[in-house]
């Protein structure tokens, strides 16, 4: 009997063994993710498509004098929880679209709904793609590219537009349930803590679809201060970022200091330079001509490509594709940009955006890195306690107050942008000219970052007005221009 005890509690412990063995193998990974996992708590191990191709901007619209707008989707989950609906309406086999006159789509942000803006046009067949749609339906081919997905809450039925900007198509199916999406838009009515924006059309009765805000912000900015990721890691660091993005242990990687500070790390033709300016720049030259380019194969090696040396940062999200052609071969420049604390940023530093990747289908070319990271600073130096610094004195202005303090600005630019003289200016209400023309195409709550300091550098709170041909960056509290790009 005692022997027979003693056989089970050894086959107990050789179990044991393995179970916790099994469960290191399987959580190792994740803790050997590199250097930014830790320094820089990404979110994921893994970056999926359906990461990359997201809103960057929320207009929920309560009625026709109530709307709020969010930049992320953390807190309320409003992108998250249309996925799979609309994983659903993609693969319908009969599905109806009807197209809207334009005059009748302006009107549907009047009815309760929630509208999803993205940053650029996006392809409907890779949208359907990254919602995991196996066999897209009719909608890919009625309408192939979009910038805005609309949702109706109303009463009556559901239904879905699709939207580029010039097209409207209207998807209705009795399958549809936004159950879900009524509920949390309930909720967040409910609670009042939003602040509340205005179509400038129906407010102010200008020829204009831009929301404003007019009266005091319910959610000031918090203070933010950020740290340079790059110029602060110790070599040790360096070297296990280097064994990431080179795919090899540090012993067969070749070393370069420079005199300025910067390092370089060179495996066969892989070249990874650390700037001192806190810039990371990958290089792995072409091995044969790319001579037909595609844009889903490209996504789906960018995001391996991040999830397997670069790390994903939270709040990254795809600003930008632009086609290139580098000798005789064909691919994409693909930018992306972040966000701190669920708010856009947008950078001082005119040489570098935050992610660039070259993507020539599966082989990434080159990729440069530029974050900086949210220190999570106390303004009591208490940290222990929850950080939502909000400054104090001073009174944010909302995004109204910042168009009327700088309207001769903004008439001066109009002008510039569109060649007229003054002298040649006979509209003797050319504000309201200005305002009511599509001149002013979006105006966008953000943090900008003077990139200055590569630590506690303190982030500026700002009312990003962006026209046709540049973006103007206005001090929240004070109203001044603190950045333009043209």
């Amino acid at each position: 009997m005692r022997e027979r005890i003693k056989t089970f509690l050894l086959i107990s412990l050789v179990g044991i063994s393995l179970l916790f063995t099994k469960r290191l193998w399987i959580e190792l990974p994740n803790e050997m993710l590199g250097v930014f996992s830790r320094r820089n708590e990404t979110y994921k191990t893994s970056y999926l498509l359906s990461d990359m191709i997201i809103p960057n901007k929320y207009l929920v619209n309560f009625s026709d004098k109530n709307h709020t707008i969010f930049y992320d989707d953390s807190k309320h989950g409003l992108w998250t929880n249309s996925r799979k609906i609309l994983n659903g309406i993609l693969r319908l086999k009969d599905v109806k679209v009807v197209e809207l006159p334009n005059d009748e789509f302006l009107t549907y942000n009047g009815k309760r709904s929630i509208s999803f803006y993205f940053p650029n046009k996006i392809n409907t067949y890779i949208l359907a793609k990254a919602l995991d749609v196996k066999e897209p339906n009719l909608i890919v081919d009625t309408i192939p590219n979009i910038n805005n997905i609309y949702v109706y809450l109303g009463e009556g039925d559901s239904f879905f537009v699709f939207s580029d900007g010039e097209k409207h198509i209207a998807i209705y199916d009795e399958s549809i349930d936004v159950a879900s999406l009524t509920q949390q838009v309930s909720m967040i009515e409910e609670s009042g803590n939003y602040n509340f924006y205005h179509s400038m059309r129906d407010y102010y009765r200008l020829d204009n679809d831009i929301y404003v805000t007019n009266n005091d912000m319910k959610n000031p900015l918090p203070t933010v201060y950020v740290e340079n990721e790059i110029r602060n890691l110790d070599e040790k660091e360096k070297e296990k970022l280097a064994e990431k993005f080179l795919n090899i242990g540090i012993d067969y990687i070749g070393e370069i200091g420079e005199n300025n500070g910067s390092t370089i790390y060179r495996y066969n033709q892989r070249v990874l330079k650390l700037n001192v300016n806190g810039t990371l720049e990958y290089f792995h030259p072409l091995e044969q001509a790319v001579k037909k380019r595609n844009l889903y194969q490209s996504l789906i090696t960018a995001a391996e490509f991040i999830s397997k040396s670069a790390g994903v940062q939270k709040g990254m999200y795809l600003a930008k594709v632009e086609e290139i052609k580098i000798d005789d071969s064909f691919g994409y420049n693909l930018t992306f940009r972040y966000r701190v604390r669920g708010i856009p940023i947008i950078l001082g530093n005119e040489m570098v955006d935050f992610v660039q990747i070259e993507v020539f289908n599966d082989h990434v070319r080159s990729y440069k890195h530029f974050i900086r990271k949210d220190m999570n600073k106390s303004v009591d130096k208490d940290i222990n306690k929850p950080v939502d610094n909000i400054p104090s004195g001073g009174k944010m202005l909302s995004s109204f107050d910042v168009i009327d303090r700088n309207i001769d600005f903004i008439v001066q630019k109009y002008l510039e942008e569109n060649n007229i003289s003054l002298e040649n200016q006979e509209d003797l209400d050319i504000k309201e000219k200005v305002l009511s023309s599509s001149f002013i195409q979006d105006i966008t709550l953000s943090y900008f970052d003077p990139c200055l300091k590569d630590i506690e550098d303190e982030l500026i709170g700002v009312w990003v007005i962006k026209t046709n041909k540049g973006l103007y960056a206005f001090d929240i509290y004070n109203g001044s221009l603190v950045y333009e790009k043209n």
